[in-house]
């Protein structure tokens, strides 16, 4: 007698387990392709006005801001793709079409980099490294006395090395360890009134359960240097929160 096939819940489970565990690995993947992502923007940027108008290789830095933003249109197509409440993914020519997906991306168009309003001092604190040394260059270029942290315990050191509180924190979400909320709160304890910018590759419900909300005080990856700049001269302004 042929043995009759199995089904029910434990298959079921099974499935949503594998399910699981491939949309983990997907959010990992898409989590560290915007770190690559920022990272190559900016230093792209930083090159390019370096070059003289008229330059052959301005095309160049050109082509590579370009192809940045096709990646993370593709970043944003296979975090689409990641299965969720452990369902199973559908295969990628089923998906929508890319206009569909929400791709409110930030292009890579503007090279002009504004001299800060006012000077101020800030502590970066990112595991990445690619996109830390490329955030310092770019702040450190712009008039901004900056610190660099890994982790929390280098976070601390600077802090206190410092001699005296900075003006901002600069602070991924997603840091190893110790987060980056409760990095904050830990620093907050010595500098009451420092100001926060939390920078994060996480997608919404991630970041809700890390305890930080979309808004002024987030700015989400792959970001240009101009809307870091921008972002960080928003929240330095006088009588901002």
């Amino acid at each position: 007698m042929a043995q009759r096939k199995k089904t029910g819940r434990s298959g079921d489970a099974g499935v949503a387990g594998v399910a699981s565990d491939a949309g983990d690995e997907i959010g990992s993947i898409v989590h560290d392709l915007r770190n690559v992502f920022s990272a190559i923007r900016g230093f792209a940027t930083v090159v390019g006005l370096e070059l003289r108008p008229g330059d052959p290789a301005r095309g160049d830095v050109e082509q590579i801001l370009k192809a940045v933003d096709r990646g993370v249109t593709v970043s944003h197509r296979l975090a689409a793709f990641r299965p969720r409440d452990g369902a199973t993914p559908a295969p990628l020519a089923a998906l929508p079409a890319p206009v569909e997906v929400n791709l409110e991306l930030e292009q890579s168009d503007s090279w002009a980099l504004q001299q800060p309003k006012r000077s101020a001092s800030i502590l970066v604190v990112e595991d990445d490294n690619l996109l830390r040394p490329m955030m310092v260059r770019v702040l450190r270029r712009n008039g901004y006395t900056t610190l660099e942290a890994r982790n929390s315990t280098e976070a601390e050191e600077r802090a206190f090395a410092h001699g005296k509180a900075v003006d901002l924190l600069l602070v991924d979400v997603g840091l190893p360890v110790v987060g980056g909320p409760e990095v904050v709160e830990r620093l907050r304890q010595h500098w009451p009134a420092v100001k926060v910018l939390f920078i994060s590759g996480f997608g919404p419900k991630t970041l809700a359960e890390r305890g930080v909300r979309p808004g002024p005080g987030l700015l989400e990856k792959p970001f240009a240097p101009l809307t870091l700049l921008e972002r960080i001269e928003a929240i330095l302004a006088p009588g901002s929160s």
